[in-house]
């Protein structure tokens, strides 16, 4: 009786470890017209968190998708997750480019015009996301990339959204972090830095305007469309950013880029920005591939534009866009794990 009560203990204590494996690969079950934008990982309740541009949804560590949220008015992209309040945080664009026109014909709406283009944070109670839209989404808007929207620094509305530690304090809280979609144009040169906002995370509270607290400069060279998606990874003290490679052959046009939070922003004049004054920059790590231009270093990984998370132990997840057949795809999600150095792919 001993002995089986012993294997009864040991065969138990494997279930429970063999329960909290993580997934090393799988694809969404969920069948869509658009392709996958972001992600975020919830270890507490064992599920991924992945935005369609129109559609949230929440699936288990197989990829069956447990709740929904359709028919989201505008491009929903990247999203981060803080496990301390179970609030979800992503990008929302309602603008009225071809994209937004786009979503406007798919979810027959009225196609958006330039007068009502607008940028927001959507703030999802995770846990009230089968009760939908109304119950679990709040959306804040972001004023200033509303109004720097095609008029200054290529900006074509927002993307990334990171977590991370405030930027320059040592002792600073953790604040969220916005960065500017940016178009693609070989003609300007106001447009070879990256952009991020930073927020203090009280600022986001139901009707309140949240207001930034800092506007960092960061110097890549262009890139198409600008940050897809932001990740902090702790153990480097960074900010990644994941881009589309950019056309300027002037540049490396790398596709990932990190950014040390712990390093204090200098004011000055920017390249390409001479008239425009001032303005705080943040430098990049100094890791990655070499270039030819100054300051400029990183990767050539493209799988991270279409959502990039990390548990911060060197365990990361990337989703990617899985096409179906013409008009429907889904997104694979796979495990990879970071290596660094000075490599065309980081990870391995």
């Amino acid at each position: 009786m001993k002995k089986i009560f012993a294997l009864i203990l040991v065969l138990g204590a494997a279930f429970s470890s063999a329960a909290q494996t993580l997934p090393t690969k799988f694809d969404v079950k969920i069948r869509t017209k658009f392709h996958v934008q972001g992600m975020a990982i919830d270890t507490t309740a064992r599920c991924f968190y992945l935005s369609f541009t129109t559609c949230l949804v929440k699936t288990d560590y197989e990829g069956n998708v447990l709740a929904q949220i359709d028919s989201i008015p505008g491009h929903l992209g990247c999203m981060t997750f803080d496990p301390s309040t179970r609030k979800l945080y992503a990008s929302l664009e309602c603008k009225d480019d071809e994209i937004g026109r786009g979503i406007a014909a798919n979810l027959k709406s009225a196609d958006y015009t330039e007068d009502v283009s607008k940028f927001y944070i959507a703030v999802f109670d995770v846990d009230r996301i089968a009760e939908g839209r109304e119950k679990a989404m709040q959306t804040f808007p972001v004023t200033e990339a509303i109004a720097d929207y095609k008029t200054r620094y290529g900006c074509a509305g927002i993307d990334g959204v990171t977590i991370a530690p405030q930027i320059g304090k040592k002792k600073g809280k953790p604040c969220l972090y916005v960065a500017y979609g940016v178009y693609s144009d070989i003609s300007r040169r106001d447009n070879d830095h990256q952009i991020l906002l930073e927020f203090k995370l009280n600022q986001f509270k139901a009707g309140k305007t949240p207001k930034h607290s800092a506007k960092y400069f960061v110097f890549t060279g262009n890139t198409n469309w600008g940050v897809q998606n932001l990740c902090y990874y702790a153990k480097t003290g960074c900010i990644f950013m994941a881009c589309y490679m950019g056309k300027k052959p002037e540049f490396p046009n790398f596709s990932l880029f990190a950014v040390p939070v712990a390093q204090k922003p200098v004011k000055k004049v920017l390249r390409g920005l001479e008239d425009d004054g001032e303005h705080l920059s943040l430098a990049l790590w100094q890791q990655g591939l070499l270039s030819s231009v100054k300051g400029i270093r990183g990767w050539r990984f493209s799988d991270a534009t279409t959502g990039i998370c990390t548990l911060g132990d060197g365990t990361w997840f990337v989703s990617t866009p899985l096409k179906l057949r013409k008009g429907v795809q889904t997104a694979t999600v796979r495990q990879i794990h970071w290596k660094g150095g000075p490599q065309e792919n980081p990870f391995e």
